[in-house]
């Protein structure tokens, strides 16, 4: 679930994801832990910046009326000219460094709430695949033989476009493991090859087997 930001805070949010592979090796199998997070960027720079360097030249132009800075002394005249000149930018650059601090906390909470995370288990000994995602209510475990083909393809109603999803095409119909948001297209070749390797695995055993199953 998304954040609420707070009302100071601009940012600019993409529909892509950073995603990360993370493997793990079990007993049973290797385990690929696929974590996605949004790309954030921070604009509240571009905002608060500016508006902070306009506020010290209104204060700077009251004081230069309220002392009248074209009668004083040129030392006087001079300081203001140097604050004209200096003090907008030194505040302007404060500022950034300022709400930087400020936002990157929130921001990164945002992408931890919003962060999607899949992980798949595949198990060559039991011949099955193990899937589960962090926003559904709970695991799915899909064995080799109802497994058709691995498909990494595009998006229904895309065409020609770099965006594809990890599917697999099961007696029940097709399965999107990873959509068009989560995983680079190298990532998901790499996790189809992965999965096939191992219902070669499998299946190799269980003719050496013949019995159908592992132990």
């Amino acid at each position: 679930m998304s954040q609420q930001r707070p009302w100071w805070l601009w940012a600019s949010k993409s529909h892509k994801l950073s995603t990360t592979v993370r493997e793990e090796s079990t007993v049973t199998g290797p385990v690929y832990i696929i974590r996605g997070e949004p790309i954030i960027q921070g604009l509240t720079w571009l905002v608060w910046g500016p508006l902070s360097a306009l506020a010290v030249i209104i204060v700077l132009t009251g004081l230069a009326i309220v002392f009248e800075a074209n009668a004083q002394s040129l030392v006087i005249r001079a300081l203001f000219i140097l604050a004209f000149l200096g003090l907008p930018a030194v505040v302007w650059g404060l500022t950034i460094v300022l709400v930087n601090r400020l936002s990157n906390k929130h921001l990164q909470a945002e992408r931890e709430a919003d962060a999607q995370e899949c992980r798949i288990q595949l198990d060559s000994k039991r011949g099955q695949l193990h899937f589960s995602k962090n926003d559904s209510s709970g695991e799915m475990t899909l064995p080799y033989s109802q497994i058709h083909q691995v498909n990494v393809t595009e998006p229904i109603g895309v065409r020609g476009g770099s965006a594809v999803c990890l599917a697999v095409d099961t007696e029940q119909g097709k399965l999107i493991l990873l959509d068009e948001h989560l995983g680079t297209e190298a990532q998901k070749f790499d996790l189809a090859r992965e999965i096939q390797n191992s219902m070669r695995q499998y299946t190799s055993a269980v003719r050496q087997t013949g019995d159908g199953h592992l132990l």
